[in-house]
């Protein structure tokens, strides 16, 4: 009886062991100023302008597309009821049209609408993630999510510390009110 008892703790961990050998990791990637790079104008109907691809960043989705291990996401907080929009302007490149466009097929496009990625990063399992945007970026990190900065501009570091600045101020005055 016991055999049979050891038996099945080893099957067990055995299946365990190919369950973790197995599992899909989960990148992703933000898609404005990180796949796609574009900047603001104030005299563009839609505000911003399109610039061209972020070659670096689409050469490097397209490693961990390549890799079966890995599941890849684009995960934006562009609001999906503009995408319609997005597609009638010159300026401008919708989501799944600009992906489709430079072969880049990830595994699913999720919108947060103008939300932080944080609540779909987690929910998506993702271990980690591009992006340019530094509330996203440390918000990825405080939940043990791997970060990797897309910073085509050189300003990250600026806008990181402008982030971190205005999180420390609302965080003595949420201090200050208890």
């Amino acid at each position: 009886m016991q055999e049979q008892v050891n038996n099945m703790r080893l099957l067990f961990e055995i299946w365990r062991q190919y369950i973790k050998e197995n599992e899909r990791r989960v990148v992703t990637f933000d898609f404005d100023d990180t796949i796609s790079l574009s900047h603001y104008d104030p005299d563009s109907d839609f505000g911003w302008v399109y610039d061209g691809p972020h070659e670096m960043m689409i050469e490097r989705a397209k490693k961990f597309i390549a890799d079966p291990s890995i599941t890849v996401y684009v995960v934006t907080s562009r609001f999906e009821k503009n995408e319609a929009q997005s597609r009638e302007n010159p300026d401008q490149w919708a989501v799944k049209e600009f992906l489709d466009e430079k072969g880049i097929e990830v595994d699913g496009v999720y919108f947060t609408n103008g939300q932080p990625k944080i609540e779909t990063l987690l929910k998506l399992g993702s271990v980690l993630h591009h992006d340019d945007d530094p509330g996203d970026i440390l918000d990825a990190r405080e939940n043990d999510i791997e970060a990797f900065v897309s910073d085509p501009y050189g300003d990250y570091n600026n806008l990181e510390a402008s982030e971190l600045q205005l999180r420390n101020q609302n965080g003595m005055t949420a201090e200050g009110d208890v």
